[in-house]
């Protein structure tokens, strides 16, 4: 089985459990009564809600969640030991984002309360007040447990392991109108399998560098094509070297025990509308020490995270297969690690591309964009896609420009960047366009060659975008000075440094990998 996060067990209720354990239930901000179709709850529970609400205790400010104990000898059934209230802010800025956050929170008390077994009113507003469906916030509920219940425990020893193994098992009942029941009952479905493919991403990421290598990704990515019925094809060094991909070759020239790997996997529907597959790339460096230009050692560690790129893509594949979506997806992974030795590659070395392109190696810690240049160039000629999207934990300096609450996005066509935008709004992830043209491509003009790999700090994130432009057909816009006059392929290149792991605990993220990027693709593809 595929590790995709807590075993959560999901149902529907159209009235109260004649033995319920907790019920749960939102609250807007200024609101005298919970969002919920009160002609479903109990009497007693309702008093619970209202002491709740009329002692100022709970107001509906976001995310907050109290709780009321209802005294044993006044229950009848069907009622609840525990009520919970969980804030979802104004009604005005209502989203399926905030009540995926308000989400998290109950899962968060479910388990510091051991809680499970809890009942959860599908909240209902005023007509007009939000476009929100049933079926969307029994999603956006689904996917705040999930995310909120995932917790990194492999490595944990024997006796935690069993112990998070009983915590994670926990049972969610989702309370709703007849009317509403089958829409949840698709919600439900939905949100499970997306943010258990998020979770999946999440937990790969978060293995580290002497277990997760190129080659061992490739196993895994081989394991999960077999789980859900996707196609797997894994080029290793030797037919990437006839290929000429001198990019990925040179990243991983360090690692001679567990070399550079490129993964392809394949989503083919029968059912797909065209034959023109979406192309999803992402950087997957295992483990990145910089090289010869030497990264601080100060939490090096962390660079296990280098790869979440890939996982957003691993993540991608796992819910398009699962949620059998009419889409032909290619999703490839760019795998090398970044080493030093005395195999690897140095500054001042000069690289041919896949594509001929030479690049002058002035900085071998700006290494994953030589990953992802031949995956972008080979995976175009080899799969003519419509659309290519390549996500990367590419720059420091994206963070600096858009600190970690948002990724920057370059393209070369508007209309990707605004179905890319629509995508994200719906999944609750932000995003913000950056330049690329040739302005920014003339950061990095070589000498020796036809470009550098690093242009220095100037303009840093745009560089990155800059270089991976001369990857892709058109890659800086049509008419381009610097295309290689190519028809255009519709190409966004997504940096995610500052948001593929946390080193705080966020409303439904844990510290560590968020799997940031896997809701934002299925809602891409899903649109398609």
């Amino acid at each position: 089985m595929l590790p995709t996060g807590p075993s959560f067990t999901f149902k529907v209720a159209t009235k109260l459990s004649t033995q319920p354990a907790c019920l749960s239930v939102f609250l807007l901000d200024g609101a005298k009564g919970p969002a919920a179709d009160e002609a479903l709850l109990g009497d007693v529970t309702k008093k619970a809600i209202a002491r709740l609400i009329l002692s100022g205790v709970s107001r509906g400010k976001a995310r907050d969640i109290h709780f009321d104990l209802i005294d044993e000898t006044s229950r009848k059934n069907p009622e609840f030991r525990r009520v919970y209230v969980a804030g979802l802010g104004p009604v005005k800025k209502v989203s399926a984002e905030g009540i995926r956050q308000s989400a998290g929170a109950i899962a968060r008390a479910a388990k510091k309360h051991r809680v499970a077994d809890m009942t959860i009113a599908l909240p209902q507003f005023e007509r007009g007040s939000t476009d929100l469906t049933a079926g969307a916030i029994a999603e956006a509920i689904v996917g705040g447990l999930l995310l909120a219940g995932f917790d990194f425990t492999e490595y944990k020893g024997t006796a935690a392991k069993r112990d998070a193994g009983k915590e994670a098992s926990r049972t969610f009942t989702i309370l709703c109108s007849p009317e509403s029941a089958d829409a949840v009952k698709r919600g439900i479905e939905r949100g499970r399998i997306i943010a258990e493919g998020q979770n999946f991403a999440r937990t790969i990421a978060s293995r580290p560098g002497n277990v997760i290598n190129p080659p061992s990704l490739a196993k895994v990515a081989q394991d999960l094509a077999k789980e859900v019925g996707l196609t797997a094809r894994v080029l290793d060094e030797k037919q990437m070297q006839k290929l000429g991909m001198g990019g990925i070759l040179a990243v991983g020239a360090g690692s001679i025990v567990t070399p550079p790997r490129m993964i392809v996997l394949e989503h083919a529907p029968k059912s797909a509308k065209s034959g023109q597959p979406l192309l999803v790339i992402g950087k997957a460096i295992t483990f990145d020490t910089g090289g010869i230009s030497i990264k601080p050692a100060d939490k090096m560690g962390r660079m296990i995270f280098d790869k979440c790129g890939g996982m957003a893509v691993l993540g991608l594949m796992y819910a398009v297969a699962k949620l059998k979506l009419p889409v032909r997806v290619v999703g490839i992974l760019a795998a090398a690690e970044n080493h030093i030795s005395d195999t690897a590659y140095r500054p001042g070395d000069i690289l041919k591309m896949y594509n001929g392109v030479t690049v002058e190696v002035t900085n071998t810690d700006a290494e994953g964009r030589l990953v992802l240049a031949d995956a972008l160039a080979w995976g175009i000629e080899q799969y003519k896609p419509s659309a290519v999207v390549n996500l990367a934990t590419l720059t420091g300096g994206v963070v600096v420009a858009l600190g970690k609450t948002m990724a920057g996005i370059m393209a070369n066509d508007d209309g990707i960047v605004k179905e890319l935008d629509a995508a994200a709004g719906l999944a609750g992830e932000k995003l913000w366009r950056l330049p690329i043209g040739e302005d920014q491509r003339e950061y990095i003009k070589s000498e020796p060659a036809d470009i550098v790999n690093s242009g220095g700090r100037e303009g840093h994130p745009l560089q990155g975008g800059a270089f991976l432009s001369f990857f892709v057909p058109g890659g800086a816009g049509e008419g381009a000075a610097n295309s290689d006059g190519g028809k255009l392929v519709p190409w966004a290149h997504l940096d995610i440094a500052g948001v593929a792991d946390t080193e705080k605990d966020l409303p439904y993220y844990a510290k560590g990998a968020t799997g940031w990027g896997v809701r934002t693709l299925v809602e891409w593809v899903s649109a398609k």
